[in-house]
């Protein structure tokens, strides 16, 4: 009999558009990729051997890509963050190529042996060479409550030098090597210890550490906090009245630890905003209403709820659940040159 531990770990695929005429790469690669990411390539990349492989391993809950592709723009706003409902954190690891980003944390270029990390819950721009890459998506929940600063490190460039950063690279690049035999209860320790590493080292980045007791209460207080609110998001009697009283802090306290998100009722409202996107992306909620969604995310009606989602990301959550939010994207099944099993997978993350 097969036990638990001897099951396989991890599922792989490979999307390329290198089989296809030269004129149709492009197009194809920005269609697939375009529910993370918009893209854009000089008119001479785009017509001239346009190149793209990515081959992808699925771990549990984690996604590890190796991406080689051709210089270009990338960026990601409100209205892939509103398409998709993708609640991760990404690490980038460059083993050819350069990056550049004007509002990066840490440098406007990531330095060799670097290591880039992104936030697909918030917007960003960078610009790319020719590159060859591994990427490892993580969702959110694993890694936001070891994290001092959850919000903060969405395009964070992190030095080489830093040991912690040289364990993360080591790391990865030895994951890529065997992540294809994995078992399944590996790839579930692999789920805990990974999300552990990276906020070590994103809570260690310099003017950041934490030292004196009172500084490290602080930090249980806020993990504390956000938990109590993302397990009351449903609930139309949250507010700061309410949350101070349950959790036994003063309002003017809660203020305070709120200021850097907007205040309480803006960190709540992302919140349940954040949790709609992901609803009305869940084939298990098609048949729910938006006033059902809306009240599930503790919404008093759907028109609170329309007004606060088209003011958050520009489009409505009909437009959301019908595809608009992102130029009709389209789901495709496996086979052909370009296999879109990678597309699949990219929507099951969410």
């Amino acid at each position: 009999m097969q036990s638990e531990q001897d099951f396989a770990g991890t599922a792989s695929t490979y999307f390329t558009v290198d089989g296809l005429p030269v004129h149709e790469r492009y197009g194809i690669w920005k269609d697939a990729i375009q529910s993370i990411f918009s893209v854009d390539a000089e008119k001479q990349i785009r017509e001239d051997d346009f190149r793209t492989t990515i081959e992808s391993h699925l771990f549990g809950s984690l996604m590890l890509m190796e991406v080689h592709t051709r210089a270009q723009q990338w960026g990601r706003g409100y209205e892939q963050i509103a398409g998709n409902g993708m609640d991760h954190y990404g690490i980038g690891l460059y083993q050819e190529g350069t990056v550049y980003c004007e509002g990066a944390k840490g440098g406007k270029v990531l330095k060799p042996g670097g290591l880039m990390i992104y936030d697909l819950t918030q917007p960003f721009t960078a610009e790319t060479s020719d590159l060859k890459n591994l990427n490892l998506v993580i969702p959110r929940s694993l890694v936001e409550d070891l994290l001092h600063q959850p919000d903060e490190h969405c395009m964070r460039f992190l030095e080489p030098s830093d040991p912690m950063v040289q364990i993360i690279r080591d790391m990865i690049i030895s994951l890529h090597r065997n992540v294809v035999s994995l078992n399944y209860q590996q790839s579930l320790v692999l789920e805990k210890t990974i999300p552990m590493l990276l906020a070590n080292c994103l809570n260690s980045i310099s003017g950041q550490t934490r030292e004196t007791s009172h500084e490290r209460q602080n930090i249980l207080s806020m993990v504390r906090m956000r938990r109590y609110f993302r397990e009351n998001l449903g609930s139309p009697e949250l507010n700061p009245r309410q949350a101070a009283q349950d959790l036994g802090v003063s309002r003017s306290k809660l203020y305070t630890c709120f200021a850097p998100y907007g205040g309480v009722y803006n960190y709540v409202r992302d919140l349940r905003l954040r949790r709609a996107i992901t609803l009305l992306n869940d084939p298990l909620h098609a048949r729910s209403s938006i006033y059902d969604i809306a009240l599930e995310c503790g919404f008093s009606s759907d028109a609170s709820f329309i007004r606060a989602f088209r003011e958050k990301y520009d489009v409505t959550p009909g437009e959301v659940r019908n595809g608009a939010a992102v130029h009709g994207r389209k789901y495709f099944g496996t086979g052909g040159p370009a296999d879109k099993l990678f597309e699949n997978w990219i929507h099951g993350l969410t």
